[in-house]
């Protein structure tokens, strides 16, 4: 007699885990008094995105997914919420993001001060947590001469030679001088003065700069002129349609993300961020033995320290001193082979 089947019951999925809201009081602020708005609209173009970003993170840690960040009532926030709200950024994020989110915390809470929607005394108790202590190594990497040679032939072998031309001096200030790709976007052409070899440039914070270019990013960018032209005022880098037709529309950041995009995968190079340009360029200003201070000023940094993260000397001589160690090898690999670890004869 065949034996019966047990009977199987179908395994349920495990439920998913309910997040616990912080904090959810809702507020409908009027249209010209919302302590987000307020605070996004004072900052520069490059910063309010990254900002609302992490204002709508907050909100969604706050009010477990509930209450989006405009409706929340920021106003109403006590000093119990903020703490959960750190140890949970800490639990979350890297140091260095869990500051900024707490960062953008402290900017929208001031501008709910500015409005009279709570007092100072009341700001400052609400904001009383500490920064995230803690340090990562900078996520990216470096470009090899290779591979930046790949990527600008890519743009020198377009057969859309007015779009080959305006990628390629895209690149070149993305390397040639650290520009961040909503400084490329916002150029206009009197900002370039090819005589000396300089651009101006209006960074993070609306803080103007003067950034020199090696001769080969020059050299680029009056090759892009030549289809531009200089007659027109107006935004540096232009538009440019399949066919090779200019259009008189200034390029958007985005675009400037997706040239880099474009132009690494056409060449097989392996995957890169647009970012890892501006690192590439730092670090190879250090490794030729530009001084610090000069460093920070052509890529915009107000601190120091920022700049000195992309410092690869240090790394390198951790490599040649570890490169320096001999630890004895074993000259007869294979005699061990076969035999039970000593690990496992212990009961």
């Amino acid at each position: 007699m065949a034996p019966t089947p047990k009977k199987t019951h179908p395994t349920k999925a495990p439920k998913p885990k309910r997040r616990r809201a912080i904090y959810k009081a809702a507020c409908a602020y009027p249209d010209d008094a919302s302590p987000v708005d307020t605070y996004i609209e004072g900052l520069g173009e490059s910063s309010q995105r990254p900002t609302r970003v992490a204002l709508e993170s907050i909100a969604d840690i706050l009010s477990a997914g509930k209450t989006p960040a405009h409706e929340l009532a920021w106003h109403e926030l006590g000093p119990e919420h903020t703490a959960a709200l750190r140890s949970r950024l800490q639990k979350l994020y890297a140091p260095a993001t869990a500051n900024r989110y707490l960062s953008a915390l402290r900017g929208v809470l001031k501008a709910a001060w500015r409005l009279e929607y709570i007092d100072r005394d009341t700001m400052e108790r609400v904001l009383d947590v500490g920064p995230i202590r803690g340090k990562r190594e900078i996520k990216g990497r470096g470009l090899s001469q290779d591979e930046l040679t790949a990527i600008f032939g890519g743009c020198f072998d377009d057969p859309n030679a007015a779009s080959g031309a305006r990628d390629s001096a895209i690149l070149a200030l993305l390397y040639g001088g650290g520009l961040r790709r909503t400084e490329v976007a916002t150029l206009d052409v009197d900002d370039i003065d090819l005589s000396r070899g300089a651009a101006h440039v209006i960074g993070k914070g609306d803080k103007e700069r003067t950034v020199y270019l090696p001769a080969g990013s020059v050299a680029l960018l009056e090759e892009w002129l030549k289809h531009r032209g200089t007659t027109d005022p107006g935004a540096l880098f232009w538009r440019v349609g399949r066919t090779g037709k200019l259009r008189a529309h200034r390029i958007r950041a985005e675009l400037v993300y997706q040239v880099v995009l474009k132009r690494h995968r056409h060449r097989g190079v392996v995957r890169l961020t647009l970012h890892d340009l501006r690192r590439s360029y730092i670090s190879d200003l250090l490794d030729g033995g530009v001084d610090l201070v000069v460093a920070a000023r052509q890529v915009g940094h107000s601190n120091l320290q920022t700049t000195a993260r992309y410092d690869r000397r240090s790394e390198r001589a951790q490599e040649s001193a570890a490169a320096g160690l001999r630890v004895p090898r074993n000259k007869h690999p294979t005699r061990n082979e076969g035999r039970v670890p000593f690990a496992h004869h212990v009961s």
